[in-house]
């Protein structure tokens, strides 16, 4: 074990049917090994009582690993949160697919224990940095492990983007929106939409258009480096960005968004006893009979 003062941070995901069990595992373990420990406030009230929880905010900063018992919602909800410091995040699956949160609860504490005996499993995840500027003036930026997402609500007609990059003119996408997603993001909404899988190591982005008009204009990825620039082309439709799908802001004519590889990172503790592809057959249903 780590002979410096560690602490591990929890987060845990609301209303999940086995998260006291879970929690109550890795407290035990925690407390065996005399390491101290700080839980989110959902995590506090599953505990007892009388524990008193530590905002998400302030979490990242008070920890030397986080540890999130939940699905990739949860984890997405503490990684923006994490920049500009560099907290490993471990994730263990209580949800459903689980692709950021890879570990099950089975495997978690044999995980733990590896981590803490000093054996790197930690991979680096590339975030995208999209900052909303309107005449000319930024408005909003927001740091995104997974995607930024321009799209319509669920009543408006198709929108008009011009999207293009520094190599230039993508195209002028007429559809319900465009997404533009880091390698770790490709396999949620991106894949859903049809897009490509992207080895999280890599360091791209993937532009997927949202049922374009045009049929031919397909998911394209490009390079890390570039700085992609979509201008809201349409004039009155109701049009959203939406960052990693928790954060958003309405949009009007003429604001452009401007997307670029963020200068910070995550850290994510890997499973020992798998590597991507077993993640990808076992998550996806690959070579099942």
């Amino acid at each position: 074990m780590r002979s410096k003062p560690f602490k591990v941070g929890i987060v845990v995901k609301p209303n999940q049917e086995n998260a006291k069990e879970s929690l109550a595992l890795l407290v035990d373990f925690l407390n065996s090994e005399k390491i101290s420990f700080v839980v989110d406030p959902v995590g506090a009230k599953l505990l007892s009582k009388k524990t008193k929880g530590l905002n998400r905010d302030k979490l990242p900063k008070e920890s030397n690993l986080i540890i999130v018992l939940g699905g990739d919602g949860t984890l997405l909800s503490i990684a923006r949160r994490i920049p500009p410091l560099k907290t490993p995040i471990m994730g263990i699956n209580l949800g459903r697919v689980g692709f950021l949160t890879e570990i099950p609860v089975n495997d978690m504490i044999e995980t733990l224990k590896i981590y803490l005996s000093g054996e790197k499993l930690i991979q680096e995840r590339m975030m995208l940095k999209a900052t909303l500027f309107r005449k000319g003036k930024e408005i909003a930026s927001y740091n995104c492990l997974n995607d930024a997402v321009i799209a319509k609500s669920a009543l408006a007609r198709i929108v008009q983007l011009k999207v293009s990059a520094l190599s230039g003119l993508f195209a002028d996408v007429f559809a319900d929106g465009i997404i533009v997603s880091t390698p770790t993001g490709s396999t949620a909404y991106n894949l859903a939409a049809g897009g490509p899988i992207i080895m999280p190591q890599m360091e791209a982005f993937v532009l997927t258009p949202l049922c374009p008009q045009t049929l031919s204009l397909r998911p394209t990825v490009v390079s890390g480096d570039e700085k992609i620039e979509i201008t809201i082309m349409s004039d009155s439709e109701e049009i959203f960005l939406t960052a990693d799908g928790q954060r958003g802001i309405p949009l009007i004519p003429e604001d452009k968004v401007v997307i670029r590889k963020s200068q910070y990172s995550i850290r994510i503790v890997q499973n020992p006893k798998r590597n991507y592809f077993s993640l990808l057959r076992e998550k996806l249903g690959w070579a099942k009979k």
